[in-house]
């Protein structure tokens, strides 16, 4: 039965402009053709502005024990194969409300009936380019590499299919990719693709993203993979971090997209409980004063350096070091001044014992 309503689901959701006006009695016969566009247009910027908010709400009840869970969750599993409906949960941080239950301890079949609404929701393209801005990728490779259960494992597959198929974005979809291999994904599509599926579907999509995903990888940049582990928030100490040529090449790019990922790392510093995140942000921000001309400035108008200084008194001696060490670079005023400094002096050490280069 679950097969077959997979099935008819992804047929209403491709036609779902279809079911929509049928369920209407035809009362879209009243717009002009232009006047309904418009008004679908005008829809898609009002939800994609209330995803894009960093300021949107996300208060969220502890619903776990919630009696009345998977009653609610099979309401949603009917109620989103429609854009409205769908567009009305997105709106009232529904996506934050089913990631905040999936990413606490609930049974396989809250499980399964929660990432089927995510699932059917990525079939609007809008909300599959916006989704992973909730983190729905790092909580369902988590479940994925957990779960016992063939069906909470199949609809997984099917969410991270859709979240590279249907966004009209390609960089996108590149980005849901490198998601996926930084969360470990590839893995656990090598431990499936040694066991044996009756589901056509499941084989079908494991060999899907398996070839997705390795393509990905081999077009992999330094930068595109440090730019994923930031928009994560799951900092660690990757090769990326401790590379000098990495910082001397991309340190400017940190101020792309209106300093999209600097306003990341301060936002991990203020809110992160994690001794581990909070010690690589720091020396992320460091690193960025030091190979970036106005950096510190930067920093200093996004709040980053009261952060830092804060972390000097921050209880696990690691995240205090690395506070210390950045605070150290945004206290240098000029990297460069100082780099000529110390070439002067180590040219007068050994003057007169080689010969002098005579390059400037």
């Amino acid at each position: 039965m679950e097969e077959a309503e997979k099935k008819r689901l992804a047929e209403a959701a491709a036609s779902h402009h279809d079911h929509h006006r049928h369920g209407h009695h035809g009362h879209e016969a009243h717009h002009p053709p232009n006047s309904h566009q418009h008004q679908i247009a005008e829809r898609y910027r009002e939800i994609s502005s209330a995803i894009d908010d960093p300021q949107r709400d996300r208060a969220k009840e502890d619903l776990q024990n919630n009696e009345y869970i998977q009653s609610v969750g099979r309401c949603l599993q009917m109620m989103l194969r429609v854009d409205e409906y769908r567009f009305a949960f997105v709106t009232v941080d529904g996506i934050s409300t089913l990631i905040s239950i999936l990413s606490s301890r609930v049974n396989f079949q809250v499980q399964y009936q929660l990432v089927f609404c995510l699932w059917v929701l990525t079939f609007n393209p809008l909300l599959a380019e916006k989704m992973n801005k909730f983190n729905v990728i790092p909580i369902l490779a988590d479940i994925l590499s957990d779960c016992a259960k063939e069906k909470v494992t199949r609809i997984i597959l099917a969410v991270f299919r859709n979240l590279i198929e249907k966004p009209e974005d390609a960089q996108v979809a590149k980005e849901h990719c490198i998601a996926m291999v930084q969360c470990k994904v590839m893995k656990q599509l090598t431990i499936l693709e040694q066991r044996r599926f009756d589901d056509e579907d499941i084989t079908g999509d494991v060999e899907f993203l398996t070839e997705k995903l390795q393509n990905s990888v081999q077009d992999l940049s330094s930068f595109d993979e440090y730019a994923t582990e930031v928009k994560s928030a799951r900092l660690e100490w990757s090769p990326v971090h401790k590379s000098a040529k990495f910082w001397r090449e991309n340190a400017q790019r940190l101020n792309e997209k209106q300093y999209e990922l600097l306003r990341i790392l301060v936002h991990l510093l203020e809110t992160s409980k994690d001794p581990l995140v909070l010690s690589v942000a720091s020396y992320d921000i460091g690193e960025y004063v030091r190979h970036y001309p106005r950096g510190k400035h930067v920093i200093e108008q996004l709040g980053g350096k009261q952060l830092v200084m804060q972390l000097l008194a921050h209880e696990d001696p690691n995240v205090r070091y690395e506070a210390l060490l950045a605070v150290q670079k945004l206290m240098v005023h000029n990297w460069e001044y100082l780099g000529k400094q110390l070439e002067k002096d180590s040219e007068k050490a050994t003057q007169g014992n080689a010969p002098i280069s005579g390059k400037a």
